[in-house]
């Protein structure tokens, strides 16, 4: 059921943006937007408050763009869907995310009633990159083998020589966006050679820094590690299950600081325990928050809480990046990052 429209004489556009409590920081160029437009910002702190919001400013005037500032994953307490935006059916066209991923947004639904969607994918990409980086290394050389038989006070009983990241022969990176495109210059940097790229379609040769666009079985077979990189859709969901780790050489690493569902973790957890998969580098997991007993047993594998773009200045870096999306869709009609492409969108106040 659609909400009705209300009207306004307002010719000014409608914009909401959600804050997460006492974290904003773009406070000047929102006064800027003040000037110009008729600006709501709000600071939910659950998805009924939020609703209850939604309801409140739908039911004053029409609003054509909504901006969700970092923390609303969590707020919104599920998917962002027709609950949300149907409220806003008729002049809804724009809405923005922080991030890269947008698995929980019913893009499909936005497309539907002429809205784009534009994510963040720069701002996060920096960190995530360093943290996939980081959790390659300690994949690499065992850290947390090594760190827990300390802990034990064992010093470095039983431990055994590691490889090095120089000894890798090929890196596969499946998704080969913003962060797999910077995860492969900070490897290079460390020494590592030669890199494999999976994504749907080949980019171009120009941009693709020496790596080599290969099928995903050519990929995972010639690979000493793989880090996967991509959006979880119906076609990524389970890219990495039983068939595709048999493909994989014997000991081989994997990474993934994407999304949990990506791999299957019980497919792994057998790879795993058959010593067909060497050790992983988790900061995902395809259940969030809850993570596999073994994998939260296993010394062979690091894991961390979904904490890759997790830095001081990401607040700061996404919130200005959401409002460029947002600039560029009142200057031109388009975001800068869309995700979608609706055939009604518009920046036109009226339509």
């Amino acid at each position: 059921m659609w909400a009705q429209m209300t009207t306004t004489n307002d010719p000014r556009r409608g914009i909401i943006i959600c804050v997460f409590p006492n974290k904003l920081q773009a406070k000047d160029r929102i006064k800027l937007l003040e000037a110009h437009h008729h600006v709501s910002v709000i600071s939910p702190n659950n998805r009924q408050a939020l609703i209850a919001d939604f309801q409140r400013l739908a039911a004053e005037r029409p609003y054509h763009a909504i901006l969700f500032f970092p923390g609303f994953i969590k707020v919104a307490g599920g998917k962002w869907d027709a609950e949300l935006f149907s409220l806003f059916y008729g002049s809804l066209r724009l809405v923005t995310g922080s991030g890269s991923g947008f698995d929980h947004v019913n893009v499909e639904y936005l497309t539907r009633i002429g809205a784009y969607y534009a994510n963040a994918p720069t701002s996060v990409s920096e960190p995530t990159a360093t943290t996939t980086v980081t959790l390659i290394l300690q994949t690499i050389r065992a850290t947390t083998q090594a760190e827990m038989t300390l802990r034990r006070g064992e010093w470095a009983k039983g431990l055994e020589l590691t490889d090095d990241i120089r000894d890798l022969t090929v890196v596969g990176i499946i998704g080969y966006g913003n962060i797999g495109r910077l995860v492969q210059k900070k490897l290079q940097a460390l020494g590592v050679k030669k890199f494999f790229y999976h994504n749907r379609h080949r980019i171009s040769p120009a941009d693709e820094n020496g790596a080599v666009h290969s099928s995903l079985d050519q990929l995972l077979s010639e690979s000493d590690l793989v880090t996967l990189h991509c959006p979880l859709t119906s076609e990524t969901r389970h890219i990495l299950s039983d068939k595709q780790f048999t493909i994989m050489k014997h000991g081989a690493y994997i990474v993934n600081t994407s999304r949990g569902p990506v791999i299957d973790e019980e497919a792994l957890v057998r790879a795993m325990k058959s010593g067909q998969i060497s050790r992983v580098g988790l900061d995902v997991f395809e259940n969030e928050p809850e993570v596999h007993p073994y994998l939260m047993a296993s010394e062979r594998a690091t894991l961390l809480p979904h904490w890759g773009s997790k830095v001081k200045r990401v607040f700061h870096d996404v919130e200005h990046e959401s409002l460029d999306n947002l600039d560029a869709w009142l200057e031109t009609g388009v975001p800068k990052s869309p995700i979608n492409q609706p055939a009604l969108a518009t920046n036109n106040v009226h339509s």
